[in-house]
């Protein structure tokens, strides 16, 4: 009887099969993640677009746009609250807060609204500003909306921490506060910047005679991938960022000085770093955590004039896709605005609100400042981010 010997893989030809299959996943996996980044990038620009929806069903009720931040109700609970004027209580909510029945959170609004919460022994009667954690028992300001998240941003909202910076639920989509540097946190004149939001004023939709495609309501902020954050920690890149005391922010000197503080995605090393501002509080108003100027373009430096999150300065748009951010239009349009985009010229000196001087002129930058100011008559062409 003849014996049949089976016979197998020698330890080279198994070495080849494996070589090629690594090959394979190396040659396909960049197309993969391609694949899983556009998936995540559709997403996100829904995400900005159900949230400007909101805004925009708000000032369809009501006639007017959120303010930008201020007190928790007309009237509210700060100082110079003249209802004749659509002023509010000086304080630092942000405007999504005022929206939140429009994006089918009327709970979480009553709760912040109603001006009493209770969690376990602790009650709390009264508006908390929105860095007051009470030790981490005042949960709204830890509440995450899954819509106001791109799932492309890597940072997460620290479940463990108490304290504002790290243990506050974030927020990815902010409020235009235009292309003026010097005061536009301010909320001392109806015309403190020439975007469609500031603080305490509401703005109306007339007030946009740019036109409403050509106009931006809502943009995008890339946060913090890290935890544990604190005064120059973590890592320091303009996602999630900001360099403090920058000089001549109300000139074209400091414009430019900004864009300098930043190559790649990453501060050089001799900026002045602050903290972890962008999009690190959701119910914060403030243009450090939830607004962005159309000065520098996205992806680049956000500097402020002062030390503090409470100043004024450049705040940029951001993201972790890479090649731009996503705008949300006062027609709801959302489109992607490359780091390309035209920015005219950064050496020039920005125009000033409060109907200074050069606050009625053209943007000197370019395509991505006529998309922030709302009236100053410069409408940008849609071929330019071609």
């Amino acid at each position: 009887m003849k014996r049949r010997f089976a016979r197998g893989f020698t330890l080279v030809e198994l070495l080849v099969v494996i070589a090629i299959i690594g090959i394979l996943v190396g040659l396909l996996l960049p197309a993969v993640q391609s694949a899983r980044e556009a998936a995540r990038r559709m997403s996100c620009s829904n995400n900005i677009r159900q949230v400007g929806l909101a805004f925009l069903n708000y000032e369809s009720a009501y006639k007017r746009f959120p303010y930008g931040w201020g007190g928790p109700a007309p009237g509210g609970t700060g100082t110079d609250a003249d209802p004749n004027v659509g002023r509010v209580g000086i304080n630092r909510w942000s405007g999504v807060l005022t929206v939140l029945p429009q994006m089918e959170q009327g709970a979480l609004f009553q709760q912040l609204f109603s001006g009493r919460y209770q969690n376990g022994a602790t009650v709390i009667n009264g508006y908390l500003w929105p860095w007051d954690m009470t030790n981490g028992q005042y949960l709204p300001w830890r509440t995450q909306l899954a819509n106001l998240r791109c799932p492309s941003d890597p940072g997460r909202m620290n479940p463990d921490a108490t304290w504002f910076e790290d243990g506050s639920a974030r927020t990815n989509y902010v409020m235009c506060y235009g292309d003026t540097t010097q005061e536009n946190d301010r909320a001392w004149h109806p015309a403190a910047n020439r975007g469609m939001f500031q603080g305490r004023y509401h703005r109306r939709m007339a007030e946009c005679t740019d036109g409403t495609a050509y106009t931006a309501m809502l943009g995008e902020v890339g946060t913090s991938p890290s935890q544990n954050l604190g005064w120059n920690a973590g890592k320091v890149r303009i996602q999630g960022s900001m360099a403090v005391s920058v000089p001549n922010m109300n000139a074209g000197t400091g414009v430019f000085g900004c864009k300098q503080l930043a190559i790649a995605d990453r501060y050089v090393p001799a900026a002045n770093m602050g903290g972890h501002w962008r999009g690190i509080r959701w119910a914060d108003g403030h243009p450090s955590f939830s607004g962005f100027t159309t000065i520098l373009a996205p992806n680049s430096a956000s500097c402020n004039a002062g030390p503090g999150d409470w100043d004024w300065g450049i705040f940029s748009a951001s993201s972790y896709h890479g090649a731009g951010s996503h705008v949300c239009f006062l027609d709801n349009g959302t489109r992607f605005i490359p780091n390309s985009v035209d920015t005219g010229r950064l050496t020039a000196d920005p125009p000033i609100g409060c109907d200074g001087p050069r606050s009625n002129l053209a943007s000197p930058y370019g395509a991505w400042g006529a998309m922030g100011s709302k009236d100053a008559g410069d409408v940008w062409a849609a071929d330019s981010l071609e």
